[in-house]
C-alpha cells in the first residue's frame, strides 16, 4: 500500500517568529489578488514570489511568472535564503489554533515523501473532482521549480495510535523552526531522523490507504509531471524523485482534523428572478423565507444558525439572494422526484448535500452545466458565511448558496466507494503553509532528466 521516505528538506534561514512567519504564504488557491499582492510586497524573499507569482505586461514563452519562479528559486538557493537540511528525515508538525467556530485545537501529524499512485490503483484516495486551470498552473510550477512547495493533506486510519506514540518522542526533542501565521496558527516543527521513529512512521501507513483531504489538484500535477519525465528520460529507477510528492500525513482520528464548508456564489444568469426561482426549487424543497433581517450582523447570524440545525439531518442549504435581500432554508422534500436531476447513481454520493446543490439546483434548476461548473463560469467559491452573504446582498453576486460541513464519514464513504464529490466539497482546517518545509524533486547528486 502506501510507501513513504524521508527527504532532505529545503527551508529557510530564519526559522523562528517574525523573520520566518513573513516568509510563508497560504496555499496559493486561498490567496486573493489582494493578499497576493500584500505578500509580494511583504518581502522580496516570501515564497509568494515562487508559488504563485504575478502575470505582467509583455510575458511570453520565454519570460512569465513560471520563469520568474524557477530563477527566484536558484538564487534564493545560490544566495542562502533558503538552505538544505544535511540530511533527509520526516519532519514532525504541530498546529496550535484557534477554529472559525470558536474551538481551540491541536493538529499533529509528519511530513514526507509519499510515492506517487494512479488513483485507480485504489492507494491514494481523492474525494473531490479537480478544476483544469488549477491543474495547468501547478504542473507549470512544477516544471519550472521542480519542487514541492506546499504539502498535499493526507489523512489514513491509524486505530492503533502508532502515529502519535512515535510522534511524542520527536517532539520531545529540539525544535528545528516555530513561528504563527496570518491566520493566527502557531506552527512548531521537529527533523526526525531517527531510524527507530522514521521505521515506526513507515510501518503506521504502511498497509493503509491514504485520502486525500486538501491538495487534489497539485497531487494531480505530479501525476503529470511523473509522466513528462518517464518521457523525457525512459529508464529512472524506481526510487528517482519524481516518483514521490510531498505530504503532510494526519491520523483520521486526530482532534484536531477540522472540517468545514465551501459556500456557492452565482453572477452573470440572465433574465434571472427570484420568484422564478423559488417556484422552481418548490419542486424539490420545502422553501421557507426567514423574517429577520440578514442586512443586520444579528439576522444574519440566526439565519446562518438555522442552517446548522439540519446539519447531518436532511440535505438544506441556505439561499440568500440580492433582488429582495432575503435567505430561506431550502431543505429536500422526502418525496421529490430527482430523476431527472441525473444525480449520480451511487448511493454514498447522492446523500451528500453538495451532490444534490450541484446537481438539482446549479445544474438542472439554474442551467450550469457540469463543465460551466468546472470552469467556474457564473460560480464563485467563498470559504467565510458572513463573506458569502455580504457579497450577495452587495449586489456582486445574484443567489448565494450557503452550505453545512460534510461530515468525516461521508469524506470516507465516498474514497471508500472510489467515487469523487463535487469539487471544493471540503475546507480542511488549518491549511498548511507554503515554504515552512519544501521538497526537491531531484536531490543533488540523485538521477535526474
Amino acid at each position: 500500500m502506501a510507501e513513504i521516505v524521508p527527504f532532505r528538506g529545503v527551508r529557510y534561514a530564519a526559522t523562528r517568529g517574525r523573520a520566518l512567519g513573513q516568509l510563508l504564504a497560504p496555499p496559493y488557491d486561498l490567496v486573493s489578488l489582494e493578499q497576493r499582492d500584500e505578500l509580494l510586497r511583504r518581502s522580496p524573499e516570501n515564497i509568494a514570489h515562487v508559488a504563485i507569482g504575478e502575470e505582467r505586461a509583455g510575458d511570453g514563452p520565454g519570460a512569465n511568472k513560471y520563469t520568474r519562479a524557477a530563477e527566484t528559486w536558484a538564487g534564493w538557493m545560490q544566495q542562502g535564503v533558503l538552505r538544505r537540511d544535511p540530511g533527509p528525515a520526516l519532519y514532525a508538525l504541530e498546529q496550535a489554533f484557534w477554529a472559525p467556530d470558536g474551538r481551540q485545537a491541536r493538529r499533529r501529524g509528519f511530513l514526507a515523501a509519499v510515492r506517487l499512485h494512479e488513483f485507480s490503483e485504489g492507494v491514494i484516495v481523492p474525494h473531490e473532482k479537480t478544476l483544469t486551470a488549477p491543474r495547468a498552473d501547478r504542473l507549470e510550477i512544477l516544471k519550472a521549480v521542480r519542487a514541492n512547495l506546499s504539502p498535499i493533506i493526507g489523512l489514513y486510519r491509524d486505530e492503533e495510535r502508532t502515529t502519535s506514540r512515535a510522534l511524542e518522542a520527536v517532539t520531545a526533542g529540539e525544535l528545528v523552526a516555530e513561528t504563527d501565521s496570518d491566520d493566527g496558527v502557531h506552527h512548531r516543527l521537529w527533523r526526525a531522523d531517527q531510524p527507530v521513529v522514521v521505521a515506526a512512521l513507515q510501518a503506521a501507513v504502511a498497509d493503509k490507504r491514504i485520502f486525500i483531504a486538501d491538495g487534489h489538484h497539485r497531487y494531480v500535477s505530479g501525476l503529470a509531471y511523473r509522466k513528462l519525465v518517464e518521457a523525457q528520460r525512459p529508464g529512472l529507477p524506481p526510487d528517482a524523485g519524481h516518483n514521490y510528492i510531498l505530504m503532510f500525513l494526519c491520523p483520521m482520528s486526530d482532534p484536531g482534523l477540522m472540517l468545514f464548508p465551501t459556500h456557492r456564489l452565482v453572477f452573470g444568469l440572465k433574465d434571472f428572478s427570484v420568484a422564478r426561482l423559488t417556484d422552481a426549487l418548490e419542486r424539490y424543497f420545502r422553501v421557507e423565507t426567514l423574517p429577520e433581517d440578514i442586512r443586520r450582523p444579528a439576522g444574519r447570524a440566526w439565519a446562518i444558525a438555522k442552517l446548522s440545525e439540519h446539519f447531518g439531518k436532511s440535505s438544506s442549504f441556505l439561499m440568500v439572494t440580492a433582488e429582495d435581500q432575503k435567505a430561506r432554508v431550502l431543505t429536500l422534500r422526502d418525496e421529490a422526484d430527482l430523476e431527472e436531476a441525473e444525480l449520480p447513481r451511487n448511493e454514498t454520493l447522492r446523500a451528500l448535500d453538495v451532490t444534490v446543490l450541484h446537481s438539482v439546483v446549479l445544474q438542472h434548476v439554474l442551467g450550469l452545466s457540469a463543465s460551466a461548473q468546472e470552469n467556474q463560469e457564473s460560480l464563485t467559491y467563498v470559504r467565510d458565511a458572513g463573506e458569502a452573504v455580504n457579497r450577495v446582498l452587495s449586489g456582486e453576486h445574484q443567489v448565494g448558496f450557503l452550505v453545512n460541513p460534510t461530515p468525516m464519514w461521508q469524506v470516507q464513504a465516498v474514497g471508500d466507494a472510489g467515487e469523487t464529490m463535487p469539487q471544493k466539497s471540503t475546507y480542511f482546517y488549518p491549511r498548511l503553509q507554503s515554504g515552512l518545509v519544501m521538497r526537491e524533486v531531484f536531490e543533488p547528486g540523485t538521477p535526474s532528466p
